[in-house]
């Protein structure tokens, strides 16, 4: 970085960008005579992706990568920050250096053209003194990093190319875009909170069954995406949709449990008895007839049954066209769990 500065505060309409708080054609075209590229090269971006596509890049790596690229075009301050140095304190460095040289060059100006008496003491000028101050203080410390983000997570719109044949679909590539940044947020969100413990249920889509179900619960069953993510028969299609229905309620958990489940302990299963038995349920009469098939615990007469998975929760299901499928979130409590799913009264 000392060394774009150098150049830049050289070269006069790249400081005077600097000094306006700018970053254009002039400092572009100094670091790139310089051969200081502000943009990374071909070949010097690593690609890492635990997706099941072997290309290189990847399908998320190149759909980020159309992102980052309209990200630079909208904001080109943030190729300094990927570099670890914030656009503000990169312009006042460049003020100071210019300021640091002015005085300098008037010093010695005054000095030709006004001798300085024998024994009369010289002060330091602003500039100067600011330039020492701030590099024996160093560079600025980083920013705190930021708190996970707590809601949804999504990407701008990607721009029409304007004709139909083109090989860059804007829908795929902001689907895939989308998709990669919800599974950056969590691994940030995991990585801040955990300080940085691995985070096995980030990389199951190394299964393509599990990549293909994981996006399919992020389109929310949108017909187009389904259907390019699973071009198959009708009953593959309808796999899917259970398995993407899960999914959405509880990854790989719900997923765990959509062909059976496990038979739960005795001591939940007592619980679960008591919960559903002892405290009344919204829209039934009275106490609900229970019955145990497997692992299953169903309420006989509502098409209503929980299956107990391997987190120790209980997950609710709804027989449908004669088939069960997942209805809401898991809980604990059974009793919560079928609490969404009763019929209303």
């Amino acid at each position: 970085m000392d060394r774009l500065l150098e150049v830049w505060t050289d070269d006069v309409d790249a400081a005077a960008e600097l000094c306006g708080g700018e970053l254009g054609e002039a400092t572009a075209r100094v670091s790139f005579a310089e051969d200081i590229p502000l943009v990374p090269r071909p070949g010097l971006t690593d690609y890492e992706c635990t997706c099941p596509d072997w290309g290189l890049p990847c399908k998320h790596a190149a759909a980020v990568s159309y992102q980052y690229a309209r990200a630079i075009d909208a904001r080109p301050d943030a190729l300094l920050l990927l570099r670890g140095h914030h656009f503000d304190f990169v312009c006042e460095e460049a003020a100071l250096r210019c300021a640091e040289r002015e005085a300098a060059a008037a010093e010695q100006t005054a000095e030709e053209t006004e001798p300085t008496r024998a024994g009369t003491a010289r002060g330091v000028p602003a500039g100067k003194a600011f330039a020492r101050a701030r590099q024996k203080r160093g560079l600025p410390p980083l920013p705190e990093l930021p708190a996970p983000q707590t809601g949804p997570v999504s990407v701008g719109p990607f721009p029409d190319p304007g004709h139909k044949d083109s090989l860059v679909a804007p829908d795929r590539l902001r689907t895939l875009a989308d998709d990669a940044a919800h599974r950056a947020a969590d691994a940030y969100s995991h990585a801040v909170t955990t300080e940085g413990a691995p985070a096995a249920r980030l990389w199951l889509d190394t299964d393509p069954w599990l990549d293909t179900v994981r996006r399919a619960a992020r389109a929310d069953a949108e017909p187009h995406v389904v259907g390019r993510l699973l071009n198959s028969s009708d009953q593959a299609r309808a796999r899917l949709a259970r398995a993407s229905a899960a999914w959405k309620h509880g990854d790989q958990p719900a997923l765990a449990v959509l062909d059976g489940g496990q038979v739960p302990p005795r001591a939940a299963e007592t619980a679960a008895r008591e919960q559903l038995l002892t405290r009344p349920l919204p829209g039934l009469p009275g106490p609900p007839l229970l019955r145990r098939t497997g692992g299953r615990l169903q309420l006989i007469g509502h098409n209503i049954e929980l299956r107990y998975g391997p987190d120790n929760r209980w997950y609710p299901f709804r027989k449908q066209s004669g088939q069960w499928w997942p209805a809401g979130p898991p809980s604990q409590d059974a009793r919560e769990a079928v609490l969404p799913i009763l019929p209303e009264t």
